[in-house]
């Protein structure tokens, strides 16, 4: 999740000319919990459930954070799969190592641009994007889109979270300010189509005025 990202990086967050991304990610954490209502757990196995997650399952998790939703994935998926989290935070990629590694479990943490994956095609079942999107230049969305169908077999699944529907029907405090509050989700439906994609649906999530798109690789 990357509520905050908008608050503390209002510049292009993906890219060459990218900052590093959250450089506080203890902060980062506890600001999730309090946004959430210390209910978190609770919105990240809801996320879980619309990415139709699996045993055996890869999962790409793009704009990981401090690994939360990584590490939840990763009890669904097992056993025989995988999860993978790429950001382009160092600072928040040492804190989802850490975490992971206190748990226990073997995932992999890459440094990486969304728009130029470091990975093979079809590699993965399952990407998403949780709030990362509107913090890319609109320019560069359609290629991260098509990064994602790269690496996904046909039939393979995308699902993005992010902010959705007119500012000023957007009812929770975070959903209408900077980025966030500029951002349509909706309006990702056609370049969905154009990366690839079909059967592309979405709704709300009821949480922090969240929507959710999913399609599937043709």
């Amino acid at each position: 999740m990357h509520h905050m990202r908008s608050e503390a990086h209002t510049g292009a967050a993906i890219g060459p000319e990218a900052n590093r991304g959250i450089s506080f990610p203890r902060l980062y954490d506890l600001l999730v919990f309090i946004l959430t209502r210390g209910r978190d757990k609770a919105y990240r196995e809801a996320m879980l459930d619309l990415a139709g997650l699996a045993p055996g399952f890869h999962l790409l998790d793009v704009g990981c954070g401090t690994g939360t939703q990584a590490i939840s994935a990763w009890r669904r998926v097992q056993p025989g799969g995988s999860v993978v989290g790429v950001d382009v935070s160092e600072k928040m990629l040492a804190a989802a190592r850490r975490k992971a590694s206190r748990a226990g479990l073997n995932i992999a943490f890459h440094h990486a641009d969304a728009a130029e994956l470091p990975f093979e095609e079809g590699r993965f079942d399952v990407v998403t994007f949780t709030t990362v999107l509107h913090m890319v230049p609109e320019a560069r969305r359609g290629f991260c889109l098509r990064e994602a169908a790269r690496v996904l077999p046909p039939g393979g699944r995308l699902l993005v979270i992010d902010y959705a529907g007119p500012a000023g029907e957007r009812r929770h405090l975070s959903a209408k300010h900077g980025l966030h509050g500029q951002f349509d989700l909706h309006r990702l439906r056609e370049p969905l189509a154009a990366a690839g994609f079909e059967r592309i649906e979405g709704g709300p999530l009821n949480w922090l005025g969240l929507h959710y798109l999913r399609g599937i690789k043709s």
